[in-house]
């Protein structure tokens, strides 16, 4: 923190004065001047009292949906204890005292906007006698207000808060009679408004009391194939934002998610009235592969001619209202990635060309454009941090299930995690199973899983085979269920209590043509989603080889060999077990011999890492000698 302090001379110190006699005057003269004397005193005195004791109380709401931070400040006085942080929703009050600062109390304290690159800050000056005067900003997307400060000990109300009633960057007053946008790029339109372009979000179904995210989404296209996104899959992501339980700063649950995905696609789910005149998005020429990287850093300059030709994304007047997203076929030449987008920000692309007929599926379309939209949205691969495949981390935002969370026999379903669950890998219990809001079945790594790969269990097991050894241990067992090479504490995150809607260009007053920083090339590539087993709801076949074979009566002459081989089609097989002759279970490692006269009884099954246990099948096998 740096502070400046001043400080001023110490009132009623006593110092030389010239001292007069009052020689020949008037027994009346005498009297007057001793009245005037004693009301200056007094009034000396009262002054030096309440200079000497001026408070000031500084009392901040922050109203908004962003957290705040100390930033630079200075002001006069004793050193006073300013709040280093202020969360969403929360009052931080502060006092300050002149100490003795015959000016009063004067100063300025900014502070740090999460996730932005802009300061709010209030200056005050409380002088000992007179009027206070404050002054207060806030950047675009924010208000700041003021009330009270004035008195003696005065307190002073500032309140930060978002300028529209649900924090998603819109103003209220463009939501309900739209906005006449001036493009950045200077492209000129026709009346009522030369120059501008007019956005008609209430005709676009933009509401006050329920937030608002839009997104234009071009395609890339040739006489081959079309990138544009299937209607089901737009459809997908929509319901899930709809249907989500995020409330923050909203006087209602769930978020409109709007998609402008051409002329002929669908604005509105519940009616299918289409974009129509509406639209802006529109088909792009096919380009094999959408930009460069530098050192693992995508370069965003090639999405950016895009976004800024005459015509384009920047002509519109969308910027501060939506994000751009682009459906391409690849980025980078060698990088067959599903698609790329900054955390936060406003632009994003989406890219299947190396995933199922050049395009995706509906799951795989659905499942990555809520992946990339979360980046923009503020999330990371696991919520808050980029680590990744966090079985309880149940997210579109997790390679585990960016192609979509399945719960019983429904797959593909598309949602961000709404609970924030850890998980300990030195401290696994297997009896129990990490719990979610959709009952999902959860993904987690097995080494021995056919060469490795993340096994899906189904919630109704209700147990988790953590270490993958086809046992349900009694005590808690340590395991790399993630793959990252590490042992750790795996944290949860609340992505929908986390989102950020005001973000990139997304509630700033005029558009842009900035381009995106350089961002992490990291995203699912087609050979990490094989790694992701699909659920499996069938146990292992165990089939007995018995050696040498029976005779015509079945009977055995000597010694036998039984050899055991489990096959499993989908997660593969953990464990094989035996029981001779009524002994305990053995893991099955190699042949077993069956020797000795008699009757002899051998009882085996399997079970795969999915937890689907075979039933226990028999040989009897009869020794003659």
């Amino acid at each position: 923190m740096n502070t400046l302090r001043y400080h001023g001379a110490a009132v009623g110190g006593r110092g030389p004065a010239a001292r007069t006699r009052p020689g020949r005057n008037t027994a009346l003269g005498v009297l007057a001047l001793a009245v005037a004397l004693l009301t200056l005193a007094a009034a000396g005195a009262s002054a030096a009292a309440q200079r000497a004791g001026t408070l000031l109380t500084v009392r901040f709401i922050n109203n908004s949906d962003r957290d705040l931070t100390l930033g630079p400040n200075s002001y006069n006085g004793c050193p006073a204890a300013l709040p280093e942080r202020i969360n969403a929703g929360a009052t931080a009050t502060w006092n300050l005292d002149a100490c003795g600062d015959p000016r009063g109390n004067f100063g300025t304290v900014s502070f740090n906007i999460y996730r932005e690159p802009n300061r709010t800050q209030i200056s005050w000056d409380a002088p000992v006698v007179g009027d206070a005067t404050y002054t207060q900003t806030a950047p675009a997307g924010y208000v700041i207000s003021r009330s009270g400060g004035q008195g003696v000990n005065p307190t002073v109300d500032f309140t930060f808060d978002c300028n529209s009633t649900t924090c998603d960057g819109i103003p209220d007053s463009w939501k309900r009679n739209g906005i006449y946008i001036n493009p950045a790029d200077g492209s000129a339109h026709t009346a009522p408004a030369p120059g501008l372009q007019f956005v008609n979000l209430p005709a676009m179904g933009a509401t006050v009391n329920k937030p608002d995210v839009f997104v234009q989404l071009d395609w890339m296209a040739n006489d081959n194939h079309s990138h544009a996104l299937a209607p089901a899959a737009i459809k997908q992501v929509v319901d899930a934002f709809a249907n989500s339980p995020y409330s923050r700063h909203s006087p209602t649950t769930g978020i409109n998610l709007h998609v402008d995905a051409g002329p002929n696609s669908i604005m509105n789910f519940a009616t299918n009235a289409t974009w129509g005149t509406l639209s802006k998005a529109r088909p792009l020429t096919e380009q094999t592969n959408l930009g460069t990287a530098v050192n693992g850093m995508y370069q965003w300059n090639a999405f950016n001619t895009i976004k800024n030709d005459t015509g384009g994304f920047t002509s519109t007047g969308r910027a501060p209202i939506f994000h751009y997203a682009i459906s391409a076929h690849n980025l980078q030449a060698g990088t067959p990635s599903s698609g790329i987008a900054p955390t936060p920000g406003s632009d994003l692309i989406v890219s299947l060309g190396s995933f199922t007929g050049q395009v995706g599926t509906v799951a795989e379309q659905a499942g990555t454009f809520m992946h990339e939209l979360g980046h923009n949205l503020n999330l990371e691969h696991g919520g808050d941090q980029n680590v990744n495949n966090k079985p309880q981390y149940f997210s579109v935002m997790n390679y585990l299930y960016q192609f979509g969370l399945t719960t019983g026999t429904s797959t593909g379903n598309t949602d961000l995690s709404r609970q924030n669950t850890s998980l300990n890998e030195n401290s696994l219990n297997e009896r129990s199973y990490p719990a979610s809001s959709g009952n999902y079945d959860i993904r987690h790594w097995c080494p021995g899983s056919n060469g490795g790969s993340f096994v899906d269990v189904a919630a109704s097991q209700g147990q988790v085979d953590w270490n993958c050894n086809g046992l349900i241990e009694e005590t808690p067992v340590t395991f790399d269920v993630n793959n990252d090479g590490q042992r750790t504490t795996l944290t949860g995150f609340d992505d929908w209590a986390n989102l950020l809607l005001r973000v990139g260009s997304v509630g700033r007053t005029s558009a842009s043509g900035d381009v995106p920083p350089p961002t992490r090339e990291d995203e699912l590539t087609p050979s990490d989603a094989a790694l992701n087993l699909p659920l499996d709801t069938k146990p292992p076949v165990t089939k007995a080889h018995v050696a040498p074979r029976p005779d015509k009566h079945g009977d055995h002459h000597s010694d036998v060999c039984v050899t055991l081989t489990a096959k499993d089609r989908v997660s593969g097989v953990a464990r094989t077990e035996y029981k001779l002759d009524g002994a305990g279970w053995k893991k099955y490692r190699s042949e077993i011999t069956v020797h000795g006269k008699g009757k002899h009884v051998l009882k085996f099954r399997s079970v795969d890492y999915a937890q689907n246990h075979e039933k226990t099948k028999t040989v009897v096998i009869n020794i003659k000698r």
